[in-house]
């Protein structure tokens, strides 16, 4: 999806910002190191908690934790700083990304010794060090990184820049509030520019990003008030957040046709933007995208559209200039003009309904949906207190969190089979407030084919079956609490949060699995075992395995650990070493080797095509009593799981009961 290489590595200063430490770390002397979502690589995370370094610092290029070596591409936000005995320090070619306010405060640091490969190089990385202080004003390199205009006050008015050949990186903040750079030349040795690169360079009137510049940060010309032609890379996959937010003077833009995203607040408040013509590859537009355009009457968006964030078009001239009723922009219901009441009817061949799209509309009564259907966005229908009866096309594939939320008189819902995804982070909140969920009996709360919660009080063993039929597991699909799920062979998804921050110790990935969303085993307190049946290769990770929302991080820079699905949480005492994967033999290595997974050390090839041991129902590795009570319970309910079908004839009946006792009594 978007830049995946930029993926390889894991969100060092998102993780810092939930207060807890994935647990795989280790130290080396001083050092503490952060093992990557390749499995290979890490981050120089800090200096050991209550020491110091001083004199001259060689960052290794390889560090060993047991028996395993991995390469050294990056150094953390903060990770020296303030350390005042610092003398020099010495980088190797092997880091790549060094995050923000890495040496600042090193008053003592003199010398820098910096690779020419980087590709990311963030703010004030070395500020307050007299390496920096003996810099003069003006542009400041380090290897092949534009580091920073130092001392912008001192350029002169209309200065031209032309940084210089073989340069690949720009670094974040490099120019900010540089009011008098009026025009400036980028190599096209240059494959990335940081965050707010050019934040109120307010004199700037036009540039041109090459088309090596596939990885562009957010801001990037962030309330640049005097730029009114910009040329973008042909070569971006998306429109990064407020990439032109406050650009009053911008009057035109041709967004590549490489673009399938379009974050928010990328165009807002471009008041003397006067139209627009979104590509094809276009999925998704985010909250207050083109809000504020005052001047935007024209706008052409392509089919492709199936997500569109809160007020993505409000106070432009094209909205106001709708009539009152349902506005649609291409294939989606945008928003309702007026104030809807008794039948509403979607016309035929709309595909999406943007976010928020018939928010609060408390008058529809009977809501019509076409059979072309397949989105319905955030809050959509929230708060339609007076809806009763919901039907759900056939086609429908995801719906947005609180899509229906505090419709409180909402009793009847109609679900298709088509559902792979309810909610976002929480499936549950799709249908908080309503008299439907209210009415839903104990135990796992189903939206046709989708696990979206848990009512009631677990069984004695803490167990969940999830039933036959299930095609994917919502944010918190089956609660928090349950410390063993079963899956059947039918789920496709585990959606993003669907066991995040619970107390799960066991589960089983069956082979059916096509996708597991971002932190969908996050945090866990107690995960002990998976038995994953899938083969690596075939499994989507993360914002990949994504089908209706924003990606969770909007920059190439955050990107480093979005597809994140496993983590352990040490604050409960419970490490990623204490969890065994279990795989099909032969596939070792392919989880090892394989994004996300290999985060686990102990991977053991030892289950067994049919499910593991037959007669183990429930899981427990031995046969016994316990698992014919787990197989009549089955039975009783019309369920399933991997190991149900003790006889092998594909289905889980009383003959498999009858099989199982005659296990046991030989």
């Amino acid at each position: 999806m978007l830049m995946k290489r930029f993926s390889l590595l894991i969100g060092v200063v998102a993780m810092l910002a939930m207060n807890v430490t994935a647990n795989v770390s280790f130290t080396v002397g001083k050092l503490q190191f952060w093992v990557c979502d390749d499995g290979n690589s890490v981050f120089l995370q800090k200096v050991v908690d209550g020491q110091t370094v001083s004199g001259d610092l060689f960052i290794p290029q390889i560090v060993n934790d047991g028996d395993k070596d991995y390469t050294v591409v990056g150094i953390s936000a903060n990770a020296f700083y303030k350390q005042t005995g610092l003398t020099s320090v010495y980088i190797p070619s092997t880091v790549k990304y060094i995050n923000r306010t890495a040496f600042y405060g090193c008053t003592n640091l003199a010398d820098v010794v910096i690779p020419d490969n980087l590709e990311y190089l963030a703010e004030k990385v070395f500020d307050n060090t007299p390496w920096f202080n003996a810099k003069p004003d003006g542009p400041v390199y380090l290897g092949n990184t534009f580091y920073v205009y130092k001392n912008p006050k001192s350029m002169p008015a209309g200065t031209n820049i032309v940084i210089k050949d073989g340069t690949t990186h720009i670094a974040r903040y490099a120019f900010e509030n540089c009011a008098n750079l009026s025009s400036i030349h980028i190599p096209n040795s240059v494959t990335s520019i940081g965050d707010q690169a050019f934040n109120h360079c307010t004199g700037l009137t036009s540039v041109t990003l090459p088309n090596s510049a596939k990885n562009l940060g957010n801001s990037l010309f962030y309330a640049c008030t005097g730029l009114t032609d910009v040329t973008l890379p042909n070569t971006i996959t998306s429109i990064p957040a407020q990439l032109f937010s406050g650009c009053r003077a911008l009057s035109s833009i041709t967004i590549p046709g490489t673009v399938e995203i379009i974050f928010g607040l990328a165009f807002y408040n471009c008041t003397s933007l006067t139209s627009v013509n979104i590509p094809n590859k276009v999925k998704t537009i985010g909250i207050n995208a083109f809000a504020g355009c005052t001047g935007l009457t024209d706008i052409t968006i392509p089919n492709s559209v199936r997500y569109i964030g809160n007020d993505a078009f409000i106070k432009t001239a094209w909205l106001n200039n709708q009539p009152d009723g349902i506005v649609y922009i291409g294939n989606v219901a945008y928003t309702y003009k007026g104030t809807p009441s008794g039948i509403l009817t979607i016309k035929d061949g709309t595909t999406a309904i943007a976010n928020r799209a018939f928010y609060e509309c408390s008058g529809i009564t009977v809501l019509r949906l076409p059979g072309s259907l397949l989105y319905i966005g955030d809050e959509a229908f929230s708060k339609c207190s007076s809806l009763t009866y919901l039907n759900l096309p056939g086609n429908v594939k995801a719906i947005g969190y609180n899509a229906f939320s505090s419709c409180i008189n909402l009793t009847e819902i109609s679900f298709p089979n088509t559902l792979l995804q309810v909610g976002s982070d929480s499936g549950t909140s799709v249908f908080s407030g309503t008299q439907w969920y209210t009415d839903q009996p104990d135990g796992v709360v189903y939206a046709g084919p989708v696990a979206i919660g848990y009512k009631g009080s677990l069984p004695d063993d803490k167990t969940v079956i999830v039933k036959e039929g299930t095609k994917a597991i919502a944010g918190y699909g089956v609660g928090k609490y349950a410390e063993k799920v079963i899956l059947p062979n039918s789920v496709t998804t585990i959606g993003k949060y669907a066991f995040y921050d619970s107390y799960l110790k066991e589960i089983n990935i069956p082979k059916s699995v096509t996708g597991i969303g971002f932190n969908a085993f996050g945090g866990m307190r107690s995960l002990d075992r998976i038995d994953a049946y899938v083969d690596p290769a075939n499994v989507a990770i993360g914002d990949d395995a994504l089908i209706l929302g924003m990606p969770r991080v909007e920059n190439y820079y955050e990107k480093i650990g979005t597809s994140i699905c496993f983590w352990m949480t040490n604050f409960f005492g419970h490490e990623m070493d204490d969890c065994v994967l279990h795989v099909l033999p032969g596939k070792e290595e392919s989880f090892a080797n394989a994004w996300s997974w290999a985060r686990f050390k102990n991977i053991v090839g030892d289950l067994s095509e049919d499910g593991g041991i037959t007669g183990d129902v429930n899981g427990d590795k031995e046969v016994s009593i316990a698992d014919i009570t787990a197989l009549v319970d089955l039975v009783m309910r019309g369920a399933t799981n991997p190991r149900s079908d003790v006889n092998g004839d594909g289905e889980t009946s009383v003959a498999d009961v009858t099989t199982l006792v005659g296990l046991l009594m030989q």
